[in-house]
């Protein structure tokens, strides 16, 4: 299917920019670059979040109709630079968070033996517990994987009430991975009052880098934001980038199940998509999309944007 034709698909089963679907077990032999994988789960919330999640791939994939794949600012076209597709949504085992979790990496592991860059989109924040676990298996032990989350809250939480891998626990659960130095980890964009005092000693603790919006704003995002990303891709072999809905300033992103004001500006966000992007990515994910909240759609537009600049970049400069 060309390109123009792929975009031109305006009925029938709705798909992320209209790409072709491809089975995650067809994916080797379709020459794709890049996949989208939905993850409609919001079993893992265990935080003083709203509901509605689950929803998150299918909004998305709405917002996405109204883009088109070619960018004059870059002059790259999607399905030309990755061959994009569309692998549909990662099986959901009702009320069993191990069991979706396991189901998940699985489909990711796959894009990724594929040879294509995963960008996986939920649901809530537990996603980054099998997201970074595939990408920490694919690389194998030999290898040195960074970490970035772009986020409004830690999700520091050990475990809550015996459960070590909810919304609240992706940032720990990426630091012990064996091949995961808190060297290469970066957190930027926290925020707001459910940051709460214990997730602030296990940062500190286990000395993972945190950007708050305070230091953000003093300091410059284009300071920040490099320093941060120096940190996370310096001398590794893959990262894991995660980019929580309520990174962004509630008011230009009221569709998510966390929403914080005094975050990232549209302009803000989308030009640290530009800036990953340049670094090369390896794995994405975007998480906490609520379109219930998201009346007029800007904030599924907004996201969509943000993850079509960072292809963009990594289009311009590492695929070219």
């Amino acid at each position: 299917m060309e390109a123009s034709e792929s975009f031109s698909l305006t009925s029938g089963v709705i798909s992320l920019l209209g790409a072709r679907h491809v089975a995650v077990a067809d994916l080797p032999a379709s020459g794709a670059k890049a996949a989208f994988l939905g993850f409609p789960f919001e079993g893992g919330n265990q935080a003083f979040e709203r509901p509605g999640s689950a929803n998150g791939p299918q909004g998305l994939r709405i917002a996405s109709t109204m883009a088109n794949p070619w960018s004059f600012d870059w002059d790259v076209d999607l399905f030309e630079a990755y061959d994009l597709v569309d692998c549909g949504d990662a099986p959901v085992v009702v009320g069993n968070l191990a069991r979706t979790h396991d189901a998940v990496e699985q489909s990711i592991r796959s894009i990724l033996n594929a040879g294509a860059i995963p960008i996986t989109v939920g649901g809530d924040h537990s996603l980054v517990v099998p997201g970074a676990r595939a990408l920490s298996r694919f690389l194998g032990p030999e290898k040195r994987m960074g970490y970035l989350q772009i986020d409004a809250h830690l999700d520091a939480s050990v475990e809550i009430g015996g459960e070590r891998n909810t919304n609240c626990s992706g940032l720990v659960r990426a630091e012990e991975l064996p091949n995961v130095s808190a060297d290469n980890m970066a957190v930027i964009g926290i925020r707001g009052q459910i940051n709460v005092r214990e997730w602030w000693d296990e940062v500190r603790a286990r000395e993972i880098r945190v950007y708050p919006m305070g230091e953000v704003l003093e300091r410059g995002l284009a300071v920040t934001a490099q320093e941060a990303l120096d940190r996370v891709w310096n001398d590794v072999d893959g990262v894991y980038v995660s980019f929580d809905t309520d990174s962004i300033d509630s008011a230009a992103a009221p569709g998510t199940t966390g929403p914080e004001p005094g975050g990232f500006t549209s302009h803000e966000i989308l030009q640290l998509g530009r800036w990953i992007g340049e670094r090369g990515l390896t794995a994405v994910d975007n998480v906490e999309l609520c379109p219930v909240y998201d009346t007029s759609g800007i904030t599924a537009k907004l996201v969509w944007s943000v993850i079509a600049e960072m292809l963009f970049a990594h289009a311009k400069h590492h695929l070219q």
